[in-house]
């Protein structure tokens, strides 16, 4: 039986035009603006640290007085306050990570979104007790597409990386896994392309796609 592991931003929630929010407000608490346009195409889906210098080097003079760890940890203050009026999940999240789980998968989180968030929107959408193990961006080196957080997340679960199946809708989460030597199902979800999937093992329409039989096929 295959492990599987779900990102989730875009995966299991669509927190992404909440994240734009909380950026927004975050920049412009220390004077820099920028909209969303410049958020989905510069921002969404990298790290919060990687994302946070690019910004400050473009916007910022004496960026390396500002402390980027901060500006991370109040972006998710301001996503945690928001989540329950703004979060709900994608179309066949819940029912997916039930049935895997009532199955005897082991499954397991992996994101880049701190835990705080992730623990909040985790709890929001009814998934609490369903991961094995919840792998958040806090506890990373590295930020995808670097492949760290998936083979920690592989290795919390005791599972080998060629065990693994990961549900991605983002490039640099798709390399990271691919990098990690893991079967990928990208998932479309109305903000990516099918493009930016080509190197997924399979892509599906959503989550409703996804069948045990799909994820033994891989």
């Amino acid at each position: 039986m295959k492990t599987v592991i779900f990102d989730m931003d875009g995966v299991l929630v669509d927190s992404e035009p909440l994240y734009a929010d909380a950026w927004i407000q975050v920049y412009k608490e220390i004077g820099i603006g920028i909209d969303h346009d410049y958020y989905f195409s510069k921002i969404c889906g990298k790290h919060g640290l990687i994302s946070t210098r690019m910004v400050l080097e473009e916007f910022c003079r004496h960026e390396e007085n500002i402390d980027k760890k901060n500006l991370n940890f109040r972006k998710e203050q301001i996503s945690a306050a928001l989540v329950k009026e703004r979060i709900s999940p994608m179309p066949g999240a819940v029912q997916l990570v039930s049935t895997l789980s009532a199955k005897g998968y082991k499954l397991g989180l992996a994101t880049t979104s701190l835990m705080v968030c992730a623990s909040s929107i985790i709890s929001h959408i009814g998934l609490d007790g369903k991961f094995r193990v919840m792998h958040a961006g806090d506890y990373v080196k590295h930020g995808k597409p670097h492949p760290e957080v998936y083979l920690i997340t592989a290795k919390m679960l005791e599972a080998e990386p060629e065990e693994c199946v990961v549900i991605e809708d983002s490039k640099s989460g798709m390399i990271a896994a691919k990098a990690a030597q893991m079967k990928v199902i990208g998932v479309l979800n109305g903000r990516n392309k099918r493009e930016d999937l080509v190197i997924a093992d399979v892509v599906v329409n959503g989550l409703k796609e996804i069948t045990p039989e799909l994820i033994e096929s891989l």
